[in-house]
This record gives structure tokens, sequence and C-alpha cells, in this order.
């Protein structure tokens, strides 16, 4: 049984399927100057005529945005601009009962279900929902970057990011929320799947990078198994039935092309270094796998647009001619038993992504804080000394995580130079390291 010839090495696939962004909500008229004026009282708040007019007026220019004729740049520095103001709003009007004394109800339509709305009396409801079309135009200015482009596709990357951690402050106000009615694309199901969503999308950008790259297959396969561990993630979540109902078909089928078609490329560059390594079965066995998801994905976008479809017949092909390959020197030279792929481990995955938040969401208090007291440096230390005598490890020095931290990153397949470079220049973040190691 010789194993001097070592196995074919695929050619990189790069499937750029297509990325999703969502619009924004709409929502009815509401007199707020007019209706809020008899409730300033101008000893405490002088200004507050002024802010009422300054109020109104942005919520109207908030409530006509489109992407189409406004920009999804300016929708989304405008939806930022009212958010700001309603959150200063709520704490102005704190003590009003909006529905029964200032007869104030702000509707919002779902993005999806478009004859679907809520009414509710409550400054956190208009919040949250302005920040969903804030995520939403974030989302817009993602998929509007070329991605071919080394430049774009960081802000693609970027904004996908922002975008998932602008849902996840939409969540934190939802959850502590006195309403109980929601449209489906306010429901936490959906949220929650709408924010994975958005960081398979951002993971996806390092992804098609590291490929355009010519990065080592190693690092590609840990890229697209988190890419694809992601896509698994918002499906599982977006199959409860309301969601079902109620979202874009067009949606889950992305979700779905996406979650086969990972699954497949993730396998198909994990091979290589199977078959580097003399597992010549295993090799053959996750190709065999590779070709069967990706032979999925294609069968699920059929109907769709040829140049679509092109892209996943592409990997498809390139995976199954891999595998024929790998398979006819295995039949013929190794004769390596080729083991169930169910028998396989879960191959490692490497996250560069994570929620960001955007510095508009950080919305500076209407009255100035209280001037901060002095840091009791002596309680501190005791607080410290005491927190080392109940047996908690002390965190670890610098060396020792910087150490560790080169050991992940060689790990991934990067030199143990580059890493302790990249270390050193993200001041010991492992996963921006990562990233500048895989953007460089």
């Amino acid at each position: 049984q010789g194993r001097s010839r070592p196995p074919p090495r695929p050619r990189r696939c790069q499937p750029t399927a297509p990325m999703l962004a969502f619009n924004v909500k709409t929502t009815e008229p509401v007199p707020v100057e007019e209706r809020l004026r008899r409730h300033v009282d101008t000893s405490r708040f002088p200004s507050g005529h002024a802010f009422l007019k300054d109020l109104q007026g942005w919520r109207e220019k908030m409530r006509s945005q489109r992407f189409g004729t406004n920009g999804a740049e300016a929708v989304r520095d405008g939806q930022l601009r009212y958010y700001a103001l309603a959150t200063h709003a709520e704490h102005h009007f704190r003590t009003v009962d909006l529905k029964n004394e200032a007869k104030v109800v702000f509707r919002w339509y779902d993005t999806f279900s478009t004859r679907r709305f809520v009414d509710q009396p409550d400054w956190a409801f208009e919040r949250a929902s302005v920040l969903f079309n804030v995520a939403g135009a974030l989302s817009y200015l993602a998929t509007s970057q070329e991605r071919g482009d080394p430049e774009q596709i960081k802000l693609a990357c970027r904004y996908f990011q922002e975008a998932s951690g602008v849902i996840n402050e939409l969540r934190k106000i939802a959850s502590s929320a006195s309403w109980l009615s929601f449209t489906p694309d306010m429901t936490d199901d959906f949220l929650e799947a709408l924010s994975c969503i958005m960081l398979a999308q951002a993971q996806k950008c390092f992804y098609e990078k590291a490929v355009a790259d010519g990065r080592s297959h190693a690092i590609v396969a840990k890229l697209a198994a988190e890419c694809a561990a992601l896509y698994q993630d918002a499906g599982l979540k977006l199959k409860a039935p309301l969601l079902q109902e109620a979202i874009s078909s067009e949606w889950l089928a992305v979700v779905d092309w996406n979650r086969a078609l990972f699954d497949g490329v993730q396998n198909y560059y994990a091979a290589t270094a199977l078959g580097e390594a003399g597992e010549y079965g295993a090799c053959v066995s996750r190709l065999t796998h590779a070709v069967n998801r990706t032979a999925e994905a294609v069968n699920m976008c059929q109907r769709h647009s040829a140049a679509l479809q092109k892209q996943f017949r592409d990997a498809h092909a390139l995976a199954k001619d891999a595998h024929a390959k790998a398979k006819k020197d295995n039949d013929s030279i190794y004769f390596d038993r080729v083991p169930p792929y169910a028998t396989l481990p879960k191959l490692p995955r490497h996250a560069l992504v994570k929620p960001l938040r955007p510095e508009g969401l950080d919305v500076p208090p209407p009255e100035a804080p209280p001037s901060p007291e002095k840091p009791d440096i002596i309680g501190a230390a005791a607080a410290f000394g005491a927190a080392s005598l109940d047996g908690t490890p002390p965190p670890p020095s610098f060396d020792e995580a910087s150490s560790a931290g080169v050991e992940d990153l060689v790990a991934m397949g990067f030199s143990k130079e580059a890493a302790s470079a990249a270390l050193a220049q993200c001041k010991g973040s492992v996963q921006e390291a990562a990233a500048l190691l895989v953007d460089s």
C-alpha cells in the first residue's frame, strides 16, 4: 500500500452567495408637539417648547426616510438623531401618562407583513422601533458595498457587526418592556435570529477575503466552519411557526442555501489537511459530504436567476471534482478505510466577528450628571486583597496571556513571529489579532 504520492490539492471556491438586508419599519404620524405642549414645565425645562418642535420635526423626517430616495447613510443618521431625541423625551416626560393624559400612541408596522401593526403609548416602544430602522440601514449599507474591493469588504464587515450590535440593544429594551404585543419582526426569536444572520454575513466577509488573499486551507476551513454554525443557528431560530408564516420566504430560503453551502465548503477545505496528513479515508468522507451539501444548495436555488445559481454550481463542481480525484487515488493507491461522516469530529471554528456598538447609540444625558466622587483607593485595595485571599486565582500575567494568545494563533495556521507581532499591535486581543492577520 504505497503512500508516496500526495493527494491532489483542491482548488479554491469562493461562494459569494447573496447577502441579506432588511427594510425600515413604517409608522403613522403623531402630533407629539401639540399634545405634549401643555405638559412642559418651563420653570424646570426652559427649552421645553423648542425641544418639542425639534422632536416633532425629526419624527416627521424619520418617518418619511427611505433608502431609495435618501440613501442608507442618511437614513441611519436621521434615525439615530431622532432616537436621541426620543430618549431625552422619555426622560423629560417620564411622569406623563401618554395614553390617558397626552393621548400619544405610537403605531409601527411590521417590515415584512406590512398590514400587521402594534399600537403602544410608550417611549421605549418608539425607541426600540427606531433602532430596528437603524439596524436596517446598516444592513443596507453593508450589502451596498462591492465585496471584491479590499476596502469595501472591510466596511461591509463592520456594518454587519454594527447592525448586530444595534439589534442587541433593541432586544435589551424589548426584554424589559411593559408592552405585551409584538409584530413578528420585533419578537425576541426573530431579533435573535436576525442578529445571528448579520454576524454570519460579517464572518462571510472575512471568509471571502481569506479566499481571495490565498490564505491556507486550514484557516479558510475554520472561517467557513463558523459561517456554517452561525447560519445553522439562525435557521433553527427561524423555524418558529409565527416566523415561518410572517417572514419573507426569500429570507428563509437564503439562510437555508447558506446553511447547506457552508456546511459543504468547510468540509471541502478541511479535506486538504486530512489528505496531507495521510488520513485519506477521512478526506474522502468529508469530500463526499461536501458534494452532497453543495448539491442541496444548488437544488434549493434552482428556480432563481442563472447568475445566482452559478455561485452555488461552481462550489458544487469544485467539491465534486476534488472528491472524484481523492476517491480514485484512495481506491487505487491508499486503500484507506472511509469512515462514516457522522463519526468524524466536528471541525474547529474561529469567529472573527462580534456585535459592535455604533457611537450614535451612546446618547448623552439630558441633564448634567453628578460630579464623580473621589475613588476610595484604600477600600479598593482592601477589596482586592480580600478577593485574592478567598481562593479566587489572580488574573494571568501579561506574559502568560500573550503566550497563550500566540499558541492560539499558531494553531490557526499563522507563524509564531506574525502572531506575536499582531498580538502586540492589538494589545493582546486574540480576536483582533486574528482579524488583522487575515486582513493583512
